[in-house]
């Protein structure tokens, strides 16, 4: 059965793709060639049995007792915590020291009667040896066995590029040299969305800096799209290619089909998916996965339970290939919010959303919640415990927005409102709060120079907005007067000293005088 590589070897591998010739493997590896096709669930030991084999965390669409899963997201996103990792493969001339994390997908849509399948991948090649990393992408038709790309079928920052009889897409971040990065913390991410009939594609990679779009992709054949299934999961049935309709993120050899032996390691690997609200970690899940030829060997993946979302951690040592953890090990908790685009934290951890709710898989455990408006307000606080296998729905009640609106203020100037202890800051006209129905306390910070009216109280929310207005008015007794122009007026002044002197003489000429004898 014929499995499909990372076409990056080395530097100079990946800047001869740029140029135009591919490196890349037809390659053919498992120990179980007799795939199930049309059995009820997929089988996740069909290509790879034991070590060497793309080893993370992978979500095949099966749940607790082997039953089979569906499920669809416009995103995925691929996060790995780095403490220590070194990886080494002699017989890899070129560059022994790298390897790979591949966020693999598949990509579904329905054009003109017709379901298309992609097999997308997103790709960190690092050198651990020197903690440089290049970005690349691959996509290859699994529509049907003989199916291929075309660039008359896919627009994108990249190329098609042939090997053999076989065509793929390709694209590298950077014209694809490696550059450094925060080795602690890599993510890659996967985003699907229609946009003007055609499907749509965009690669990221954050490296501690940021999210960048390195490419950026259109499906331009298709254009009569009954159905966009966006990026699957279904642990029921496989691709025409007899692979799993999974979604992964995994080590591997750095590509054309590689393995490499991890050689020290301390890291930890998150697999999450966006619900329509926020991301959230899939919550079935296995320690390796299939649809690669690229793998890594002398990798221990457990399930780290300590973290808050579940996770693999990846050390050195020999693992069984199984499951790593499934929905009975873990809690999905659901939180209404009623208070649009705020986020959450959990022991500290931040986690935002958008809507008025956020859905978490989370690991058992006692966390501490506090939630905050989009300014940063804290309306909300309180501890739930959570255990596995269970799924919780809680909620607040529905909030409103108290806005407080000053006049009086030159521009610019900074004023701040406290109610019940929450204080908060602006240099804008206005100050909103995000409060339940009750009776609240304010008071409004003075401001040098000005006295306040309405500068504190009493009021209360009742199922509505409310709007109070703070006056400020200059206070006269701390206004420096403006400085006496002590500029001399020449003109004025000679005027005035004329003045001064016929009106001497006036005086002088009208003066009695003694008459001489």
């Amino acid at each position: 059965m014929k499995k499909y590589a990372v076409i990056a070897i080395s530097i100079s591998m990946i800047l001869s793709i740029a140029g135009g010739s591919a490196f890349v493997m037809d390659h053919t590896a498992g120990t179980n060639n007799s795939v199930a096709v049309n059995s009820n669930v997929v089988q996740p030991h069909d290509y790879y049995s034991k070590e060497p084999a793309p080893m993370g965390i992978v979500d095949y669409g099966i749940g607790p007792n082997g039953t089979g899963l569906y499920f669809n997201s416009t995103s995925f996103t691929g996060i790995v915590n780095i403490t220590h990792l070194k990886t080494y493969n002699a017989s890899i001339a070129s560059c022994p020291h790298n390897m790979g994390i591949q966020l693999n997908l598949i990509l579904s849509f329905d054009n003109a009667g017709t379901n298309y399948s992609y097999w997308v991948q997103n790709v960190a090649i690092l050198n651990t040896s020197s903690h440089h990393v290049a970005i690349i992408d691959n996509i290859w038709n699994f529509t049907s066995s003989n199916s291929e790309m075309h660039n008359s079928t896919i627009c994108g920052n990249g190329t098609v590029h042939s090997f053999g009889s076989e065509k793929f897409y390709y694209d590298a971040a950077n014209n694809g040299t490696f550059f450094p990065f925060n080795y602690s913390h890599l993510e890659l991410r996967s985003i699907s969305y229609a946009s003007g009939g055609y499907p749509h594609v965009h690669m990221q990679y954050n490296n501690g800096s940021g999210w960048v779009t390195y490419d950026k992709l259109n499906f331009t054949f298709a254009t009569n799209v009954s159905s966009n299934y966006n990026f699957i999961v279904n642990g029921s049935e496989c691709n025409p290619n007899h692979l799993p309709i999974d979604a992964g993120f995994i080590l591997g050899g750095p590509g054309n089909g590689t393995k490499t032996k991890i050689m020290d390691a301390n890291l930890t690997m998150a697999l999450e998916y966006w619900n329509g609200n926020n991301y959230q970690a899939v919550s079935d899940t296995y320690n390796h996965g299939s649809d690669t030829a690229e793998g890594v060997y002398n990798a221990s993946i457990g399930y780290n339970s300590a973290s808050g979302i579940p996770m693999a951690t990846v050390k050195t040592g020999n693992t069984n290939l199984g499951e790593l953890y499934n929905s009975g090990n873990v809690s999905d908790m659901n939180f209404t919010a009623y208070l649009k685009n705020g986020y959450i934290t959990l022991n500290g951890m931040r986690y935002n959303y958008t809507g008025e709710s956020i859905n978490l898989t989370l690991n058992p455990g006692i966390y501490n919640l506090t939630l905050y408006s989009k300014s940063g307000q804290a309306v909300y606080n309180h501890t739930y415990s959570l255990s596995a296998g269970q799924s919780y729905s809680f909620s607040t009640r529905h909030s409103y927005n108290v806005t407080f609106t000053e006049t009086g203020l030159s521009a610019g100037t900074e004023w701040s409102v406290d109610v019940n202890g929450n204080i908060l800051h602006s240099d804008k006209g206005n100050i909103t709060f995000t409060l339940y129905n009750g009776t609240y306390n304010y008071s409004v910070t003075p401001v040098s120079g000005y006295s306040v009216s309405s500068g504190n109280g009493t009021f209360n929310v009742n199922g509505n907005a409310k709007n109070i207005t703070v006056a400020f008015t200059r206070d006269n007794a701390n206004h420096i007067p403006a400085p006496i122009n002590n500029k001399i007026d020449y003109k004025m002044a000679i005027t005035l000293g004329i003045l001064a002197i016929v009106a001497s003489l006036a005086i002088y000429a009208l003066m009695p005088r003694k008459r001489k004898n």
